[in-house]
């Protein structure tokens, strides 16, 4: 069995069937790479990374995608706790239950860099591949752990 805490990489799960899609989960390395705490970070909609800079049509890609229970990928900048621009190279992935219903998404972020978002071909095949095994991961994560044994344990991590 996989264990949440165990994948490293910075990545969130939130809760599409609570108000507001609040986080319901965050990696130590997502809070490395924010400088929040995981208890800062908890019960918060991700909408809090974005700053004055934040493209708002990045910003709609990842509504779409919610909306249309999709996965997508998008490079947004995002702000640290101390205001600190970053680029973030996001994939946000549906996970189902047995049933086939969006129990939660999962958002893998991976820096990009303070101003350079321009990649080569060969670097993004690279990043899209680690996010893609982050999803798989997480997705094995949370079905090993469906119904009341998930809720147990997201709440222990906090």
């Amino acid at each position: 069995m996989i264990s949440l805490t165990r994948i490293q990489q910075s990545f969130v799960l939130s809760d599409p069937n609570l108000p507001d899609m609040p986080i319901v989960y965050a990696s130590d390395l997502f809070c490395d790479l924010t400088g929040y705490s995981r208890e800062e970070v908890v019960g918060r909609n991700c909408r809090f990374l974005q700053g004055p800079d934040t493209d708002p049509e990045d910003v709609q890609k990842i509504r779409e995608a919610v909306k249309e229970e999709q996965a997508c990928t998008v490079k947004i900048l995002n702000y640290r706790k101390d205001k600190t621009p970053f680029y973030n190279y996001l994939q946000v992935s549906p996970v189902r239950n047995c049933g086939g219903k969006v129990a939660f998404y999962v958002g893998v972020q991976l820096e990009m860099g303070e101003v350079d978002t321009d990649t080569s071909q060969e670097t993004g095949m690279s990043a899209h591949a680690k996010q893609l095994g982050t999803v798989g991961l997480v997705r094995v994560a949370v079905r090993s752990l469906q119904g009341s044994g998930l809720r147990r344990t997201l709440k222990r991590t906090v």
